[in-house]
């Protein structure tokens, strides 16, 4: 059986092993951060001038066929300054189901003594 001393000495010699095996991709790890950094960088310069080139008479083919390639699209988030984009979702859906009520549902009456219509089926008195 081995001493304790012994398996901690085979420990660290294959720890050691370990951290020299990651070494490497520890560096290129580092470098293709910065260069991931340096594209990302690049991105909204090479758009205008994209969008530049199609404005001066090139079609996005033609620059694509010379290549050139698409500039990056950001996702659409939430424009600066504009929190009631997400309200308007629901008055939409208000305007759409006052003008036509799912089956099954009572309308709100109105003010200025009109009926309201019933659903199917009930008795109206």
């Amino acid at each position: 059986m081995a001493s304790s001393h012994d398996f901690m000495q085979k420990m660290r010699e294959v720890q050691a092993a370990r951290e020299k095996a990651i070494e490497p991709l520890a560096e290129v790890l580092g470098q293709r951060q910065e260069l991931q950094r340096q594209l990302a960088n690049l991105d909204a310069p090479y758009a205008e001038a994209f969008v530049a080139a199609k404005a001066g008479g090139w079609t996005e083919e033609e620059l694509m066929a010379m290549g050139a390639e698409e500039p990056v699209k950001r996702p659409k988030g939430r424009a600066r300054g504009t929190r009631g984009t997400t309200k308007k979702k629901p008055e939409i859906s208000a305007q759409d189901s006052s003008a036509t009520p799912p089956a099954g549902t009572v309308p709100a009456q109105e003010s200025g003594g009109e009926h309201a219509s019933a659903t199917t089926g009930a008795v109206s008195g």
